[in-house]
């Protein structure tokens, strides 16, 4: 049976039918420039900002479901000597979106080649058969940030399999999604199809054959932080204590969920393709 692709989730459907959503997170550049904004853009900035400082000279940074390119602002800036960028996406809106740029500047595709020191292109696909537009082993670098949960697991799974495609031995991939355990299809969000638990993501990436890096929180609720740092040592509670007490809460839950990616509302798994591979 087909799968549907939708905007978001509206009340009565059933998410098992669905194929993914094309709902895009929220521009965090326009939320800081318009003075209002959440943990969870605090959050998607940071993930940002380090996915661009992973990006190194000379690769291939493949972002899939790039939505409206929201990376490109900060590849611009902290890695302008990338090969190139490749964005895929299965909405062309999106796209579309994308072209004219991430901030309040409107491109026009001419100013493409002038304005990003780097090659830029998009492709339009269903990134759980993204090989067939992007070739096996292209990739030097994979960005997946806060998209997997828009799509059917089955079809989550296989974006997996395609990563690893198009990735080439040694490559590293940033990975980053809800952390729901228990029934993914009830989801924190309601533009979320399926959100995936740390283990079962973990389990699923390490089948693929994919090396864990590094294993992130990026966000979590003020009470449940409070209860964590209560149970370290004294030291470490102290020091939370403090950023408690000056940091508001939009950017202390962003930030003190770090070293507890199990725990967090959100996480990031960092992996590698081995070289061996």
């Amino acid at each position: 049976m087909s799968k549907e692709i939708v905007y978001r989730i509206e009340d009565g459907m059933d998410r098992e039918k669905v194929l993914c959503t094309t709902y895009q997170m929220r521009n965090f550049y326009l939320q800081f420039r318009d003075g209002f904004f959440t943990n969870l853009d605090v959050m998607n900035y940071i993930q940002h900002f380090a996915a661009a400082q992973m990006a190194k000279k000379g690769g291939n940074v493949v972002d899939v479901c790039c939505g409206r390119s929201l990376m490109l602002p900060l590849l611009r800036y902290y890695a302008k000597n990338i090969r190139s960028y490749t964005g895929i996406d299965i909405s062309k809106t999106n796209i579309k979106e994308a072209m004219r740029g991430a901030t309040a500047r409107n491109l026009e595709p001419k100013d493409l080649a002038s304005y990003y020191p780097f090659k830029v292109c998009w492709k339009l696909g269903n990134v759980a058969e993204m090989s067939k537009v992007i070739p096996a082993g292209f990739a030097d670098f994979v960005i997946y940030t806060s998209a997997i949960e828009h799509m059917h697991p089955e079809d989550g799974a296989k974006s997996l399999v395609e990563c690893w495609k198009i990735m080439r031995p040694g490559a590293k991939m940033f990975l980053s999604c809800p952390n729901t355990p228990g029934n993914g299809y009830d989801t924190q969000y309601r533009a979320h199809v399926y959100e995936w638990g740390y283990n079962e993501l973990k389990v699923k990436l390490q089948e693929i054959g994919f090396s864990i890096l590094q294993e992130i929180g990026l966000v979590a609720g003020a009470k449940e932080l409070d209860a964590l740092y209560a149970e370290q040592p004294e030291p470490l509670s102290a020091f939370y204590r403090r950023m408690r007490a000056y940091l508001p809460s939009v950017w202390l839950t962003a930030i003190m969920a770090i070293p507890f990616p199990q725990q967090a509302k959100e996480l990031l798994f960092i992996v590698e393709k081995p070289k061996e591979a």
